[in-house]
């Protein structure tokens, strides 16, 4: 009886479990690169526009790329290729600005969040790293 009792709560654990969520982490976006080009307003300001790049990632293959300035609570959403790259559409920011970076998989799952520093290097430094 009691083996009986313990098997069926061991399975009611394993079945509890399996209806529960997964969490399989993602890594963050890698290779980020900006490029900046000069403007300037009607009003004669100048202003700086930034393109964010991302080279080829398998596990973001047709996600979405999420690209925010983090001092200017602003930012651009692009689609990724199918071999997982992106370019997204140019934002306003200034060089050394901390830009968050993450995708969501086509399945729903999102990917750990990259900080990087806006520059011009051919890959971004991530936020706390000395360039």
């Amino acid at each position: 009886m009691r083996l009986g009792r313990l098997l069926s709560c061991c399975l009611g654990a394993v079945a509890l479990w399996a209806c529960g969520p997964v969490y399989i982490p993602v890594p963050p976006p890698s290779q980020i690169a900006f490029t900046s080009e000069a403007y300037t307003d009607a009003a004669g300001n100048p202003h700086t526009l930034w393109t964010t790049a991302g080279g080829p990632n398998g596990l973001a293959a047709n996600g979405t790329f999420y690209i925010t300035d983090l001092e200017r609570r602003a930012g651009v959403i692009a689609r990724a290729n199918t071999d997982g790259s992106f370019v997204a559409n140019p934002m306003e920011g200034t060089a050394g600005e901390h830009i968050a970076v993450y995708f969501q998989e086509v399945g729903g799952r999102d990917s750990v969040t990259a900080c990087v520093l806006l520059s011009e290097l051919p890959i971004a430094t991530t936020c706390g790293s000395t360039p």
